[in-house]
C-alpha cells in the first residue's frame, strides 16, 4: 500500500489524476501549470502553479500563487522539480504523469528516472532503483509487479512467481511484465545499471 509519509509534498502533472480523496493529506499540492485545471475540477486547490503558464485558465491565475519560468527549453515537469528541489520540497509523490500523447508521458518517465520520487497512476504507484541498491517490499500475495532495466540492468529477486537470478533487463529487450508476488516479503536487487519498478496497488486504488 501506498505510504506518503516519506515524502514532502504532491506534484501534479496534467495526465490523469487520483480521486479527490487521494488528496486529503498534509503534504502541500504542487500545481505544473495545467494540472491546475483538473485539480481544481476535483475541488483541489493547489499551493502553487509552476511552469510558464500557457495552459492554466486565467481565473486561476488570480486567486493562486505562481511562479514563472519562461525557458522553453525546460518542459513544465522539469520547472517543478527545480522549484521543489530549491525549496527542500523532495522527494515527492509525482501523480498526472500518465496519460494524454504517447511522447509526453515517455518524456515525463525520462525526467521521473532522474529523481528520487515515486509516481502514482492508479492502480500502480512505481519508482526507480538504482545499481548497488537493494529493496524489500511487503505486499498481499499475487501482486502484479513489473520491472523494467531502464535502459539496462542486472538484476536478483526473491518472493516473485518467476524470480530473476542475475538476469539482464533491457529497454528495449527483454524485461519482467506481470510478474506476482509468491510470498508477501520480496526482496529486489540491482547489481548493475537501473530499473523501473511498478506495482499495482489495488487497496489505494480502490478507496471509496
Amino acid at each position: 500500500m501506498l505510504d506518503l509519509k516519506d515524502y514532502k509534498s504532491i506534484l501534479c502533472l496534467s495526465g490523469e489524476l487520483p480521486n479527490a480523496d487521494f488528496f486529503s493529506t498534509d503534504l502541500p499540492i504542487i500545481a505544473a501549470d495545467g494540472a491546475t485545471n483538473h485539480l481544481m475540477q476535483l475541488g483541489i486547490t493547489p499551493k502553487i502553479i509552476i511552469g510558464d503558464l500557457d495552459s492554466v485558465l486565467p481565473e486561476y491565475l488570480k486567486i493562486i500563487p505562481s511562479y514563472y519560468h519562461h525557458d522553453q527549453n525546460f518542459c513544465d515537469f522539469e520547472k517543478s522539480l527545480q522549484y521543489l528541489e530549491k525549496n527542500k520540497m523532495l522527494p515527492a509523490v509525482i501523480v498526472g504523469l500518465s496519460g494524454g500523447y504517447l511522447d509526453h508521458v515517455l518524456n515525463n518517465v525520462n525526467h521521473f528516472l532522474l529523481v528520487g520520487c515515486i509516481l502514482f497512476a492508479p492502480p500502480i504507484y512505481g519508482f526507480a532503483l538504482n545499481e548497488g541498491k537493494d529493496k524489500q517490499l511487503t505486499l498481499p500475495l499475487n501482486t502484479k509487479i513489473s520491472l523494467l532495466g531502464i535502459p539496462d540492468a542486472i538484476v536478483t529477486t526473491k518472493g516473485l512467481k518467476w524470480n530473476l537470478c542475475d538476469d539482464q533487463l533491457t529497454f528495449p529487450g527483454k524485461n519482467s511484465c506481470f510478474n506476482r508476488t509468491q510470498e508477501c516479503e520480496i526482496e529486489i536487487q540491482v547489481h548493475s545499471g537501473a530499473v523501473l519498478i511498478l506495482v499495482y496497488d489495488e487497496i489505494t486504488s480502490k478507496k471509496p
